[in-house]
């Protein structure tokens, strides 16, 4: 009997804080890949009642019956709101562009970039597994690699333009083995920020939010101190910050 295949992975969590301080809580994603598959259609499936952002109408949702297939087989089967429909996982990981490894990822991308290889993605994928009844849901494992609203945005026009052969395409960002967040990414609806700027200023916008390897730790100490003004001692509330006291450590 063969070993069940595995999948590599990449980083990526929330930072929080504990009794021992501030720390990045990275993600256990499963290597085994069914259970990585099982843990995003779960995910993505329970998110999705809760809200989506960019939605179009008539929605997916409920979602019920979720099944996982074989591996010759489109991921999953789901009874929704329209009927019996396939759903296909893809995790976006440009590591051709840059890796070759997760070890080598980028700690960010430029959206117009993300856009630009997600797209790619999306047209492989819809070439092999595209069809009617059939939806695609994309993910991250990798910091350096999530899809912002901006890159959404600019992948959700493009696939106007140039549509896929899946009735629908999603985004869903894991939060933790929880949690998580979903966009429609095609047909979609602009977003409610970013949906109103040109196509050429829209190229050029970024989003930053520092990897949390680049992040450091500071501490404030506050007390009472004792001033002397004008021969007068004064009790005076005061401040002392400590920076760069230590790096994001990942649990």
């Amino acid at each position: 009997m063969s070993d069940p295949p595995l999948k590599p992975k990449g980083e990526s969590g929330a930072m929080k804080i504990g009794p021992e301080g501030a720390y990045w809580d990275v993600i256990p994603f499963p290597h085994n890949k069914a259970e990585r598959e099982q843990l995003i259609a779960s995910l993505f499936v329970g998110s999705f009642d809760q809200y989506v952002a960019m939605e179009s109408e008539p929605s997916l949702a409920p979602f019920t019956e979720l099944t996982q297939n074989g591996e010759n087989d489109l991921d999953f089967t789901v009874q929704t709101a329209l009927g019996q429909m396939l759903m296909e996982l893809a995790e976006f990981a440009p590591l051709a562009a840059h890796g070759p490894t997760f070890v080598h990822a980028p700690k960010s991308l430029h959206p117009s970039e993300k856009a630009a290889r997600s797209f790619e993605l999306i047209a492989k994928k819809s070439e092999h597994q595209g069809g009617n009844n059939r939806f695609l849901v994309l993910y991250v494992t990798e910091h350096g690699f999530w899809l912002d609203p901006i890159s959404i945005e600019i992948l959700r026009r493009r696939l106007i333009n140039q549509a896929p052969q899946f009735e629908r395409v999603y985004y869903v960002g894991v939060h933790d083995l929880q949690t998580a967040s979903v966009s429609e990414i095609f047909p979609g609806a602009p977003h409610h920020m970013f949906g109103e700027h040109a196509d050429d200023v829209l190229e050029h916008m970024n989003v930053i939010i520092p990897h949390p390897t680049e992040m450091t730790i500071g501490r404030s100490i506050e007390f009472t101190g004792l001033v002397t003004l004008n021969g007068r001692a004064m009790r005076l509330p005061m401040t002392v910050d400590f920076r760069n006291v230590g790096t994001l450590k990942a649990k």
